[in-house]
C-alpha cells in the first residue's frame, strides 16, 4: 500500500527539511495527492537547488507543467531551469500567468518584445508580474525603451498597477521619466498621487525638484499641495 497524504505530512512535520531526500519527493509526488501538498512538495524540491531541479526535470517529463512544479523550477535557480523556463514562455501562445512568475528573477535575459508581450495583458496579475520581471532588466533599458514598455500602464484603471509602475520609474532619474510620473501626481487618485510625490523625492535631482515645486503650487488638493512641499523640503535639507 502506497504512503498516505497524511503520513506524508507527518514526516514533513517531524523532520528537517534538509534531511529529507529529493529522490523521496520524487516518488511520492502524485497527480492525486491534493494541490496543497502538491505544492509544499514542489517547493521542497525547488528549495533543494541542482538535485531538485534534477528531481523537479523528471516529474515535467513525466507529469506535464503543472503549476507547483514551473514554481519548483523557478525557485531553484538553475541555469537548465531558466532555459526551460524560458522555452516554454516562448513556447506559449499567450504567456501563462504561472511560468512568466517563475521567471521572476531573471527578468533581465528577456527581449524587449517578449516584455512587452506579458506587459500588453490586461490581466492584473500578469501586469505585476511583468513588472517584477522589469525591474531586473532596467539597467539594460534607456529611458525611451522603459517608457515604451510601461506608459500605457499608467492609464491602468487598477490602482495597484500604477502605482507598481511608479515605483520602477522612481529608480530612474531622466527628465522624461521625472515628467510622467509628474503627470501621475497630477491626474491620478489619492494614493496614487501621494506615491508619485514621494517618488520625485526620491529621485533628488535638481530637475525633479523643479516639478515638486510646481506640483505644490498647482495641485489642487491641500494635502497634496502639503506632500509636495514637504519632499521639496527634504530636497533642500539634502542638497544643503
Amino acid at each position: 500500500m502506497g504512503i498516505t497524504e497524511t503520513e506524508i505530512w507527518e514526516r514533513f512535520n517531524t523532520q528537517k527539511s534538509f534531511l529529507i531526500e529529493c529522490k523521496w519527493l520524487e516518488q511520492i509526488y502524485s497527480l492525486n495527492l491534493s494541490y496543497e501538498l502538491r505544492s509544499t512538495i514542489g517547493e521542497r524540491l525547488g528549495l533543494s537547488a541542482e538535485q531538485g531541479w534534477k528531481a523537479i526535470n523528471l516529474l515535467i517529463k513525466k507529469h506535464g507543467s503543472q503549476p507547483e512544479l514551473i514554481n519548483a523550477a523557478g525557485l531553484c535557480h538553475q541555469t537548465e531551469a531558466r532555459d526551460f523556463l524560458l522555452k516554454l514562455l516562448r513556447e506559449q501562445e499567450k504567456p501563462e500567468i504561472n511560468t512568466v512568475r517563475a521567471l521572476a528573477c531573471w527578468g533581465a535575459i528577456l527581449s524587449i518584445n517578449e516584455l512587452k508581450r506579458i506587459l500588453n495583458d490586461n490581466s492584473i496579475n500578469m501586469r505585476l508580474a511583468g513588472l517584477q520581471l522589469l525591474n531586473f532588466k532596467l539597467h539594460q533599458l534607456d529611458a525611451t525603451q522603459l517608457l515604451y514598455l510601461v506608459e500605457h500602464l499608467l492609464e491602468d484603471f487598477r490602482e495597484q498597477v500604477v502605482i507598481q509602475v511608479i515605483k520602477v520609474l522612481q529608480r530612474r532619474d531622466e527628465e522624461k521619466i521625472i515628467n510622467e510620473i509628474s503627470n501621475a501626481a497630477k491626474n491620478g487618485t489619492d494614493q496614487i498621487v501621494r506615491i508619485a510625490l514621494i517618488a520625485l523625492g526620491s529621485i533628488g535631482t535638481e530637475y525633479s525638484s523643479r516639478k515638486l515645486a510646481q506640483l505644490s503650487q498647482e495641485l489642487t488638493d491641500e494635502s497634496h499641495r502639503e506632500i509636495a512641499k514637504m519632499q521639496l523640503s527634504h530636497q533642500y535639507l539634502h542638497n544643503g
